[in-house]
């Protein structure tokens, strides 16, 4: 029992970036890598009973203190090395926690913009693993007039552990439209936005998500009438 807790707070503390954690090696030797990958060049081995600190981790690396120097951990070398109460331990392979613990998110999505194509680059913020905001550029290019969007966000996950999660969402920009008109030059016409969107996010690997979403905006016109605009996107984020 001792160790199993052993072997969740130190789960916790990594995930987190909380205490530090005093290990020592317990095998001849493990190797340390100058960054999170095996394409990294080894630049240190830690040989049986020395010191390491673990301070965080990403992906399948942990980032640890050798030396007065940082390196980097392969998750698999865990198992080589004990803590102070000679206890030994391992990070789970679910890498879900990865994807559940992301903050931010870089996106870019294409699609149809009520008929005309349409491309899209977000970022975005996590303030838990069920909800976030997104910051989303877009531009549609139309036979009649060509769009410029910008919306702010915030979106509910209600299922963020299921590696195909619904989502849904509530959202206000602006939206600049420029007519191509060739015999009259009419102005551009800025207009306010307002939407709700509902889509799927599929957890592919590692730090890729793909996403499909449908958005139904209505456009704040200075008319008797607003519009109301279909965007049907698909595309894909890296989270970090």
């Amino acid at each position: 029992m001792r160790g199993l807790i052993l072997l969740l707070l130190t789960i916790v503390s990594l995930s987190v970036g909380a205490d530090d954690i005093s290990v020592r090696v317990n095998t001849d030797f493990v190797n340390l890598h100058s960054g999170p990958g095996r394409g990294y060049p080894i630049l240190q081995v830690a040989l049986k009973g020395e010191p390491l600190t673990l301070l965080s981790k990403r992906t399948d690396w942990v980032q640890v203190v050798f030396k007065q120097q940082r390196y980097w951990l392969a998750r698999a070398d865990l198992a080589a090395l004990v803590s102070a109460e000679q206890q030994h331990f391992s990070i789970s392979d679910n890498r879900l926690d990865d994807y559940q613990q992301r903050r931010f998110e870089l996106g870019a999505m294409f699609g149809d913009f009520n008929g005309s194509s349409f491309y899209q680059l977000s970022v975005a913020y996590l303030f838990s693993e069920f909800v976030h905001t997104e910051l989303a550029l877009g531009q549609a290019n139309g036979e009649q007039a060509d769009n410029v969007s910008a919306e702010l966000s915030v979106y509910l996950s209600p299922m963020p552990h299921w590696h195909l999660s619904p989502y849904f969402g509530i959202g206000a920009g602006v939206l600049r439209t420029t007519p191509r008109t060739v015999l009259v030059q009419t102005p551009d016409r800025n207009n306010a936005l307002a939407s709700t969107e509902l889509g799927l996010r599929y957890y592919v690997s590692r730090n890729f998500i793909a996403r499909a979403g449908y958005r139904r905006s209505v456009i704040v016109t200075d008319r008797n009438d607003n519009e109301e605009i279909d965007t049907w996107k698909l595309g894909f984020s890296v989270f970090f």
